[in-house]
Parts: C-alpha cells; sequence; structure tokens
C-alpha cells in the first residue's frame, strides 16, 4: 500500500536528518531528559587527549597539486553550526512534531591519522564553547541531560576517506547517542571538499550525507574559492539501505557553500547554508535546515594521531557515511552500494572500452577495482572467471583493477584466481607478474596462496621469482594478525632463505623481502648483513630496515649514514627515513648534509626535509643552512627553494579571506 509506505518514510525523515527520533522525544518530554542523560556515554569511555603544539606549520603543496594527506597534521578549526528540523502541516488538522533547534560553537579538529593510496583516517575533535537546544521556542533540556550531550559531542571519533575527500565511513565509540552521532555526522557531510586530483573549473561528485545519495556540482569562483552546490538526491537512507526515491517523494534542496582552500588544498574557510523540504505526499512535510562556518586558526604536527585508531578501533562502531543513524549495519551493505546495478559481464565490457584521456582512464580503472571488489566479495564465485576472460585476451591496463579487486577481496575463491593467472604461461608476462604482486598483497593470505609463491619463487624466469620472494615477505606481513605462528614461519623461511643464498644478489632479495615481513626477528639477520664487504647487500639490510619500529633501528641508520664508505648505502639510508617518523634522524641527517662530500646524498637529505617541512618544522634551520653554505651551487638553489616556497602558517588573527 503506497500510503502507509510514504508515511513510514515521513515518519522516519527526522531520523534520516540527525538519527534523531529515540532522543528527540526524549528531550522534548521531561520526565524522560534524565534516561537520555544516562544512555549517553560519558568521556571516561576514551583516553585523554595530549596537549597540542602551538606551533602553526606551513601548508605543503604537492608535487602534483592534488590534496595532501600528510599522517600527523593537525587542522584546527573555529566552528559555529546551527540545525533545525520542523514539519509543515499541509492541512490544518494535521498534528506535527515539536520544532528542534541545536547551535554549535567551538573548535573543530580534523587530524590525518594514516594514508594509503586506498583510504585515508581522520580523527574528528569537536571542542564546544557553546551549545544551545531550543525546542517549540523552548530552552527547556534539563541540565543533567545537556552536561551529558555536551560531554558524548566532545569524544573524538574518527573518519575513513577516499583521496578524493568523499567520506566512506564514520568510527564512533561503542553505544554513542544517536542524536549525537547525527550532529557529528551533519557537520563532517556538511563540511566534505570532494575532488579528483587537481580542482578544475568545475565538476560533479556523488556524495552522501545524513539524508541520502546525492549529486553536488563544484565550480571555481577564483584561484583559490570554490562554490559547491547539491543539485539532486536520488537515494534516502532508510534501515534497508539507500533506497531510490518514490515517484511520490519529493526532495527540495537549496544549498551553497563557498570553500577557500589552502595550497595543500585543505578548507581555509567555509560558509555554507542548506534547505531541504521533503514532501511524501502525506498531510505533513519534513523541513531541515543546515548552516555551517568553518575558519581555519591553526595547522599542527600532533605525533598521537599515528596511533589513535588502531589503540581505539576495538571500542568503535564503524558505519558508512550512508548508513540509516550512522549505526553499525549488515557489513555487506557498502559493497551493495558501491556494486549498484553492476554484474560481472558489464564490468569486464567497461574495462574493455577505457577512454583515452590518462585521467578519466585513472578514474575508470579506479571506478572499476572497486565495483569489482564489492562484487567478488558479494558473489564471492565470480571471482573464478577472471582467469578464463584474461585468459581470452586483455590490455593489461584492463586487467590490473581486476587482479586489485581479487587481491583487495582476498575471498578464497580470489586467491584461486590469482593462483591460476600467476601461474598460466599462456598468459602475457606483464599480467602474470602484476598478478604475483597482487597475491603477495592479499588482505588474508592462505595457505594456497602462499604455496603457489613458494613455487613461483623457484621459477627459472628471473623476475618471475624475484617477485615472487618479495610477496612472500608481503604475505607474512599480511598474516601477522590472523596467522601469527604462519607469519614467523615464512619469516624462519626467508631467513633461512639469506643464509643459504650463493650470491650477493640472491642474498640482497632475501634480505628485501624480509625486509615487506617488517618483523623484529628478522635483526640478527639484517645485522649480520651489514657487516658484509658486499655494499649491495649493506644497501639491501638498510633498505629491509624502512618499517622495523624500533630504536635500534634509528640507531643502525645512523651509524651507517655517518660511517658507510660507499655512497649507495648512505643514500638506502635517506630512502629508508622517508619511511619513518623524521625527528629521531635529524642529527644525523644534518651532520650528513655537512660534511657528506657525495652531492647525491646531501640531494637526498634536502629532497627529504623539504617534502617534510611542513609537518617538522626543525628541518628549517637545517634547510636554510643548505642554502646558504652547501658547496654544490645546484644544491643551493634546491634548498633555498624549499625555504622560499610560499607555505606561510596560518595567522589566527586573519580574516577567512587573508591567503
Amino acid at each position: 500500500m503506497p500510503g502507509k509506505r510514504s508515511r513510514a518514510i515521513l515518519m522516519l525523515i527526522p531520523l534520516v536528518f540527525l538519527g534523531v527520533l529515540g532522543a528527540w522525544w526524549g528531550l522534548s518530554r521531561p520526565g524522560q531528559q534524565a534516561a537520555v542523560a544516562e544512555a549517553t556515554p560519558q568521556p571516561k569511555s576514551a583516553p585523554p587527549q595530549a596537549a597540542l603544539p602551538t606551533q602553526s606549520q606551513p601548508a605543503t603543496k604537492t608535487a602534483d597539486g592534488s590534496r595532501a594527506w600528510v599522517p600527523g597534521t593537525l587542522y584546527r578549526y573555529s566552528l559555529n553550526a546551527d540545525q533545525k528540523i520542523a514539519f509543515r502541516k499541509k492541512q490544518a488538522s494535521a498534528e506535527a512534531p515539536p520544532e528542534m533547534k541545536f547551535n554549535l560553537q567551538g573548535d573543530w579538529h580534523v587530524g590525518v591519522v594514516s594514508a594509503t593510496p586506498e583510504r585515508i583516517d581522520a580523527r574528528v575533535h569537536l571542542i564546544l564553547s557553546s551549545f544551545t537546544i531550543v525546542i517549540d521556542g523552548n530552552e527547556g533540556v534539563a541540565p543533567e541531560a545537556k552536561r551529558a550531550m555536551n560531554a558524548a559531542l566532545e569524544l573524538p571519533f574518527f573518519i575513513s576517506m577516499d583521496r578524493t575527500g568523499l567520506v566512506k565511513l564514520t568510527h564512533f565509540e561503542n553505544g554513542a547517542d544517536s542524536l549525537v552521532r547525527g550532529l557529528l555526522r551533519a557537520l563532517v557531510a556538511g563540511s566534505q571538499f570532494v575532488v579528483a586530483g587537481v580542482p578544475k573549473d568545475t565538476w560533479m561528485t556523488e556524495e552522501h550525507d545524513t539524508t541520502g545519495q546525492f549529486q553536488a556540482e563544484y565550480a571555481r569562483l577564483g584561484t583559490d574559492r570554490f562554490e559547491k552546490s547539491k543539485k539532486s538526491y536520488s537515494h534516502l537512507i532508510t534501515p534497508q539501505g539507500l533506497t531510490p526515491l518514490e515517484s511520490k517523494m519529493r526532495i527540495d534542496v537549496r544549498s551553497k557553500a563557498t570553500f577557500e582552500l589552502e595550497t595543500d588544498l585543505w578548507t581555509r574557510a567555509l560558509q555554507s547554508s542548506e534547505h531541504l523540504d521533503v514532501d511524501s505526499g502525506e498531510v505533513l512535510a519534513a523541513i531541515y535546515e543546515h548552516s555551517l562556518s568553518l575558519r581555519l586558526l591553526q595547522r599542527l604536527y600532533d605525533p598521537s594521531l599515528f596511533n589513535s585508531f588502531k589503540e581505539r578501533q576495538a571500542a568503535l562502531s564503524s558505519a558508512p557515511m550512508s548508513s540509516f543513524g550512522g549505526v553499525k549495519q549488515d557489513p555487506l551493505d557498502q559493497y551493495r552500494q558501491v556494486l549498484g546495478n553492476k554484474n560481472f559481464d558489464m564490468l569486464v565490457k567497461e574495462l574493455r572500452s577505457l577512454p583515452k584521456d590518462p585521467q578519466e582512464r585513472d578514474d575508470a580503472r579506479t571506478r572499476a577495482l572497486e565495483q569489482l571488489r564489492a562484487l567478488f566479495m558479494l558473489q564471492p564465485a565470480e571471482a573464478l572467471k577472471v582467469p578464463g576472460i584474461i585468459r581470452a585476451g586483455m590490455d593489461p591496463l584492463a586487467a590490473s583493477p581486476m587482479l586489485g579487486a581479487l587481491s583487495a577481496a582476498s575471498t578464497k575463491e580470489a586467491i584461486q584466481a590469482l593462483t591460476e593467472v600467476s601461474g598460466n604461461e599462456a598468459i602475457p608476462h606483464d599480467i602474470r607478474m602484476d598478478s604475483v604482486a597482487a597475491l603477495g598483497m592479499a588482505g588474508e593470505p592462505n595457505r594456497q596462496g602462499v604455496d603457489a609463491l613458494r613455487d613461483l619463487s623457484r621459477n627459472p624466469d628471473p623476475m618471475l621469482r624475484d617477485t615472487a620472494t618479495l610477496a612472500l615477505g608481503n604475505s607474512a606481513f599480511q598474516m601477522g594478525d590472523t596467522d601469527e605462528r604462519g607469519a614467523e614461519s615464512l619469516v624462519h623461511e626467508l631467513n633461512s632463505g639469506y643464509q643459504s643464498a650463493p650470491t650477493p644478489e640472491q642474498q640482497a632479495l632475501a634480505l628485501r623481502a624480509l625486509g615487506n615481513t617488517r618483523s623484529p626477528s628478522m635483526m640478527a639477520t639484517i645485522q649480520q648483513a651489514l657487516g658484509s664487504p658486499h655494499s649491495q647487500i649493506r644497501q639491501a639490510a638498510i633498505e629491509a630496515l624502512r618499517n622495523v619500529p624500533s630504536p635500534d633501528a634509528d640507531q643502525l641508520l645512523s651509524q651507517y649514514l655517518l660511517g658507510d664508505p660507499a655512497v649507495e648505502v648512505r643514500r638506502a639510508v635517506i630512502f629508508s627515513c622517508g619511511f619513518r617518523p623524521l625527528r629521531p634522524m635529524l642529527p644525523a641527517l644534518a651532520q650528513a648534509l655537512r660534511k657528506d662530500a657525495a652531492d647525491g646524498v646531501r640531494s637526498d637529505v634536502i629532497n627529504l626535509m623539504g617534502a617534510q617541512r611542513g609537518v617538522v618544522p626543525e628541518v628549517m634551520p637545517i634547510l636554510v643552512w643548505a642554502s646558504q653554505n652547501d658547496p654544490n651551487a645546484d644544491l643551493r638553489q634546491m634548498a633555498l627553494m624549499y625555504v622560499n616556497t610560499p607555505t606561510t602558517p596560518v595567522d589566527p588573527q586573519a580574516s577567512p579571506s587573508t591567503p
């Protein structure tokens, strides 16, 4: 019965907007306010936040002009937000729920925790200076309920984005109140700036907020100013997931958001306003209004960010941004949303007709990888079709997303498919190489995959053999969380492989494979290798230290940067430093910059420090010294370029339009 369905959707509208249906009645009825306070988690469930550093850091522009995702960087904003839910009577006799208004003011902190090619994790923390709730014109919320809400709103939470800035997941403390989740999710959605690569003059995106899925249009207003407007909603969030709008349902949207961006493409200032009128065709229409103002106050280096998500993950409840009320749903729902109405044949057809424009082609390949992964998670048997499709003939550029999707899915069927592609001599060599690497990167390797890599590590083809050996190291790392014994067995096997390797080249390969394991148990082998008379073995041992989280590794890197006679070994130290926290290595790096006779070593140090000057300000005096004193004029100019690159720290007293 369409009428019943429309009425049901209408009654869900407040919850769709903010996730507030239950808390709404609790706050509007005095007798239940104490229950709301008791149900709201207190801040003692989260660890205390470390004191923030006070010195602003400069913005760092990326080499390709895309958005900078630098782990350890925290952006501190001032925030002022208004949210309102009301109902419009279409019949005079209709009974309308009470109107609710919220005003939040304070600091809004967004800190980058980690960044990979597929995912950015960030910590978000609201620090309130003022919080107001008005219900039907009255500030009638009991003090204990308001105090509880204040405390819950100030609990840090986490978000996961892709590299365009699109928020995919939210991660709140278990048991977080639905109203609190809704208010915070609305702030996250309202502050999204989504762009693939370098901003153009105009572009379109598909995004999610607390209402549903919508199409947004971005337009350049100036060098660093952009306007975002929501064009239309295609889906509404319901308990069953994203639901296409019925013909009878109408969502009228008026929205305008003006962003001013820093050189790193993070928001300097935001002014936005939005009005939604949702008409289900029944006696009431729901109205949601939202305004948001953000102004960047400081950009900081905050080392507490690095492990913060991992440390809290067990106490967090994760849900897609498009989930109902921001609560955990069927884990396969996000894959259904990504896949849409596509099937295997449709996705293969799209891969066989990739666009010619390089950027559009890359976007299409990324999209295909995500959708194929979703398909392989939802229908694991579909993965078994991949070897046959590739055997029939496929361009390597089109095959690569399929292999990446198999690796990301890591189901039994996906591993089987990668094993077949890797071992089939009839398949082109470069595709087999790609498949071997994908097999090593599988998130949940199994015995079949590891055995296949072990066999391939003895293959007469040197490129396949070396790739498979390195992939065994990756597999040991990936197995660490689920099969610790199996992971250590692989590390032992690679240690033994180093000891039995007959040539320096094969010893170096075994060391690089050990480095991929990131296992502390390889340190004895690394230290033995560092005593080798062969520089290529010492170089490989140094590179293997890049991901070993140990002060002993820092000491070895410093020792060989300053004392190894081979330039390639000293340059390998600087390469490894790029994967590690830089501060422990600064004394040795500064000494190398002053004393190393090799231009290549000093050039590497300057480039490393220049790349990290935005998050490690201690490098700036060292770069200034190099710009004035390095014996090579080209290197002085290189250092000067980093010193003089316009990365002016944010002035908290400046107006929002100050560049």
